[in-house]
């Protein structure tokens, strides 16, 4: 059963609510997931209803309520709509997650640099001088 544009807004603004942190800032109908998200998107405040986006950067992935929601770079909220229970969907989906999840090991595990945190007088070091005929 397909439900309406209007559902999944309602959908958006019931997870908004009970939420704060999670704000949902539109819903992408007909959505294809990578590292971005492209589709229809409506009750978006600054894109017309019905036109094709294409998201910032995915940052995160999250299930609210039976409900699959994207955060991206630019710190908007998606709810993903009429995705259906396709295999694609869901091939990508749980790409996203592993993608998302190796990044997140990979920023906890990065070894920590002898040259974090820098002297202020560091960037002001004097460059050697050139001689005479010297070529890059």
């Amino acid at each position: 059963m397909k439900q309406s544009i209007e559902y999944f807004l309602a959908q958006a603004r019931h997870i908004s609510d009970a939420s704060p942190a999670l704000q949902i800032h539109g819903v992408l109908f007909n959505t294809t997931i990578g590292i971005v998200a492209t589709g229809t998107i409506y009750g978006h405040k600054s894109a017309r209803d019905g036109s094709h986006i294409r998201t910032s950067l995915i940052v995160g992935a999250h299930t609210v309520n039976g409900f699959h929601v994207v955060e991206t770079k630019a710190g908007s909220n998606y709810l993903l709509a009429r995705i259906g229970p396709s295999k694609t969907f869901r091939d990508q989906w749980r790409m996203l997650q592993e993608h998302l999840g190796t990044n997140d090991r990979a920023l906890a595990e990065l070894p920590k640099s002898d040259f974090s945190t820098f002297d202020p007088g560091f960037m002001l070091a004097r460059q050697p001088t050139r001689t005479a005929g010297f070529i890059r």
